[in-house]
């Protein structure tokens, strides 16, 4: 009997064990990564996103966005961050997916939010065309947004850590810019495309530091001579 007694006491011991384990990794699983992004926003023209808003906020509360091509960031308080991501899932709620009020036009503008919510859980609404009266929700989301993109672009410390693209293509006739000089031992854009007259390419740490002090400003155009080739190379950072 006490060898019956103490086997159940074991199993109920390994039993409440295994669950408090369970429930610990389940809360961890759902806990996002500081530098996971939780809230991104891009709102774009007909066209182009060319000047549109655009913006991301990690984790742990970092906002950026690029202001002339240069990644700038604003910290987010923690409640802020909270009621931001609560706001906007409640926002969402129900009308995830693409929303399409374009009326079957092309080139009609557009704007997609999406947030992460406490449970792990990632809503998404992409708005096409001129909004509804249902869509209000979506509309003043969007509207939150792009003012707190605002602030970032105008408030945001610049992040020079931040990794950057190149992009570079050849041109032989190009007019005079400014000249700059490749970093030996980082491979081009063209050369990490395999070839041909036009690459990209995301550089980071080192390299990216090496290539913001020999491009300079971000977002100019500058000649660059490599593999016996004057090329255009220009850069910016990337938004997270």
């Amino acid at each position: 009997m006490r060898f019956l007694r103490t086997a159940v006491l074991l199993l109920l011991v390994i039993g409440c064990s295994g669950t408090t384990t369970a429930a610990v990794e389940t809360t961890a699983s759902a806990r996002a990564r500081p530098d996971e992004v939780v809230v991104r926003f891009v709102s774009c023209g007909g066209m182009t996103c060319e000047g549109g808003d655009s913006m991301s906020v990690t984790a742990d509360g970092r906002a950026g966005s690029l202001r002339e091509g240069e990644l700038v960031v604003v910290p987010l308080p923690a409640a802020e961050l909270r009621d931001l991501r609560a706001g906007l899932v409640e926002a969402l709620a129900g009308r995830e997916g693409t929303l399409d009020r374009t009326g079957g036009a092309t080139d009609q503008p557009f704007a997609v939010v999406t947030v992460v919510d406490s449970g792990a859980r990632t809503h998404e609404t992409r708005l096409e065309g001129t909004p509804s009266a249902q869509d209000a929700p979506v509309v003043a989301a969007t509207e939150r947004l792009s003012k707190l993109t605002a602030r970032i672009r105008s408030t945001g410390t610049p992040d020079v850590t931040a990794p950057i693209t190149v992009t570079m293509y050849e041109d032989p006739s190009a007019g005079p810019m400014r000249r700059a000089t490749w970093p030996e031992g980082i491979t081009t854009p063209i050369e990490a495309a395999s070839g041909g007259n036009f690459g990209t390419q995301t550089y980071r740490g080192d390299e990216a530091t090496a290539l913001r002090t020999a491009l300079g400003k971000a977002g100019e155009n500058v000649t660059v001579t490599a593999g016996g080739k004057t090329l255009i190379a220009r850069w910016e950072a990337v938004l997270p």
